[in-house]
């Protein structure tokens, strides 16, 4: 690669060709390359935020899928609890129930024996003269008296028995209370702890709908500032193209060994902002540091930073055709420098607006873009 002449000749040169013409155009060109640098700062800056936005929204996502997942828990936890708790209330019921039904029975058990024992009582000795007369001998007598004993001492028993079993039900019951009362507690912490999960998913998206509203705004500035830059970009490239010469033909492949296409030219839905829009070159993968080759013979008329290319190269191959290599990790070559087929111009990286490392490569022919993969069919 040979330098022809340095940026201060070649202005020189070109005011002494085009008289004063050159002063208004290179003041033009001045302001251009002003405005495109604003245009870059500002567009790196939107970039860091909608970076920021994305690296939150992901935090986002996954904590409401790390919710969802808690919430699933706590739904199955809750259902489980809530049959525990709907089966300690029918355990109580039935409890309850049988109790009811003892103390019925106790109650009808004492009120026969309370009328039993009242005519006893109130009969008093004449009924035990009735016995006596009414029997046959003594023997007769001890027997018929024995047997209301006996009656009596049955009935007795019977209560004790109903007393002692209403006992167990009532001890029951109250353990089977107190087991319902858990039952309602865990239950309440369980609908607690559900409810605290949905109030915090909620929140979650609330403020994930938020950052995707910010998102879309940033998106929608960074395609205003990317169409300015285009604008801009073509502006420079019509100051200080020179189309007056052709210094040779496209023909070099860029990247050799590196054929595979990410993305090719024509409308597609941008990596960055995600809405549709030209994709003015060809995306050509290529691992960082790769040697990029200029497609033919020319003159470097722009390598710099240069926005959403980050550092670009721009070559004028003469008669209105210019290549230009963008995202590149490092430039080989400075504006002024003439350069041939298959000299390096820089290598292969990922600045600027860029997912990953890879070359973008344009031809445009009087400044409208055109498929780059054209001229190696």
């Amino acid at each position: 690669m040979t330098k022809k002449r340095g940026a201060i000749a070649f202005l020189l040169t070109t005011v002494l060709l085009a008289g004063s013409v050159i002063p208004l155009q290179a003041g033009e060109l001045e302001d251009a390359i002003k405005e495109q640098r604003e245009l870059q700062k500002k567009g790196e800056q939107a970039r860091s935020q909608l970076n920021n936005l994305t690296h939150t929204a992901d935090k986002l996502q996954n904590q409401i899928k790390s919710l969802a997942t808690q919430i699933t828990v706590a739904t199955n936890s809750l259902n489980e609890k809530q049959v525990a708790y709907n089966q300690a209330v029918e355990a109580v019921n039935q409890s309850e129930q049988e109790l009811k039904k003892r103390e019925e029975e106790l109650a009808n058990r004492q009120e026969v024996l309370r009328k039993r024992v009242k005519e006893i009582y109130q009969v008093g000795q004449v009924s035990y003269l009735e016995i006596l007369f009414e029997a046959e001998d003594l023997s007769d007598f001890i027997t018929r008296v024995e047997y209301f004993n006996r009656l009596i001492d049955n009935d007795q028993k019977i209560l004790t028995d109903i007393g002692l079993e209403k006992a167990r039900i009532e001890e029951e019951t109250k353990v089977l209370q107190a087991h319902r009362d858990e039952a309602a507690k865990l239950k309440a912490e369980a609908e607690k702890a559900k409810a605290e999960l949905d109030a915090k998913k909620k929140e979650h998206q609330v403020a994930l709908d938020t950052n995707k509203k910010a998102q879309s705004d940033i998106f929608e500035q960074i395609e205003q500032m990317e169409a300015d830059s285009n604008a801009i970009a073509e502006k420079i490239r019509k100051l200080t193209a020179n189309s007056g010469v052709v210094h040779g033909t496209i023909s070099t492949y860029p990247l050799p060994g590196c054929y595979e296409i990410s993305d090719a030219y024509g409308w597609r839905i941008h990596p960055i902002t995600k809405k549709k829009s030209l994709h003015t070159g060809t995306d050509l993968p290529a691992p960082t540091g790769t040697k990029v080759l200029a497609a033919g013979n020319g003159e470097v008329i722009m390598a710099d930073w240069y926005g959403a290319y980050g550092n670009a190269v721009i070559v004028d191959h003469g008669g209105g055709y210019t290549t230009l290599y963008g995202h590149n990790s490092k430039l080989a070559v400075k504006v002024g420098d003439m350069v041939k087929a298959g000299d390096v111009v820089a290598y292969a990286g990922s600045t600027g607006w860029s997912t990953g490392p890879h070359l973008h490569f344009e031809v445009r022919i009087k400044g409208e873009s055109t498929d780059p993969m054209q001229f190696f069919r």
